[in-house]
Parts: C-alpha cells; sequence; structure tokens
C-alpha cells in the first residue's frame, strides 16, 4: 500500500515538474521577442511598381524594426550583416551580387532605392 502512495506521489509530482517547465517554457518563447520574416521574398522579387515597392519598403522597415528590437545595441555593421544573413538564407543571389552601390543612386533599381533610404535614415539616426 506505502509502495503505492509513494509512487502516486512520485508521479504527481513529475508531473506539476513538468506542467511548470512547459508553462516557463512558454512564458519565455512569448516574451522573447521574434525576429520576424525569417523566410521573405527577395528584393528583386517585389514588382518595380508604386506596390511593389511600397510593399518592400514596408516589409524591410517591419524586418528593420524586429531587427533592432531584438538586437537592442546593434550597430549599423550589424544592420547590413543581418540584411545579408537574411539575403543569403533566402537565396537571393541577385540581392547579393548587386550589394555593392556603385554609381549614382539614381542609376539603382527601385529596390534598391529603398534599400539605400534606409541605410540613410539609420545612418543619420546613430550619428
Amino acid at each position: 500500500m506505502r509502495i503505492k502512495n509513494n509512487k502516486k506521489k512520485i508521479f504527481q509530482i513529475s508531473a506539476i515538474v513538468v506542467l511548470l517547465a512547459i508553462f516557463f517554457c512558454y512564458i519565455y518563447i512569448n516574451k522573447v521577442p521574434k525576429q520576424t520574416l525569417t523566410h521573405q521574398k527577395c528584393p528583386e522579387e517585389y514588382s518595380e511598381d508604386d506596390a511593389g515597392i511600397a510593399e518592400y519598403r514596408n516589409t524591410l522597415t517591419d524586418w528593420t524594426g524586429a531587427y533592432f528590437k531584438t538586437h537592442p545595441e546593434a550597430t549599423m555593421s550589424d544592420w547590413s550583416k543581418a540584411k545579408l544573413q537574411l539575403w543569403i538564407d533566402n537565396g537571393c543571389t541577385v540581392a547579393i551580387q548587386r550589394l555593392k552601390l556603385s554609381g549614382n543612386v539614381s542609376d539603382l533599381k527601385l529596390w534598391e532605392k529603398v534599400d539605400y533610404e534606409m541605410q540613410t535614415v539609420l545612418d543619420k539616426s546613430t550619428q
């Protein structure tokens, strides 16, 4: 009889420990800001009209906001590396090849201008 009671108590305590562990994991996972958009379209996949460029601008702005929320001490260099890694992870070979901004801004593709504008805004905000 006593062995059954001990097994029952051990089972109850184990169940409570497991439930508490699950609860704390759930709280931790939901408290830590998530880096959103780990998979997104590559820049060149957005249409080069006003709607496509607005969509890309919004996506990049959202991703940038999430990045700095999860990495509050990040520098401009960190942001640039993270954006490059995002493109690498998503197989954005055209964006990676065109990463180096050369020539005049007016010669850039529309989505490249969005990248340039975003980088300019971030540069000014860190000065």
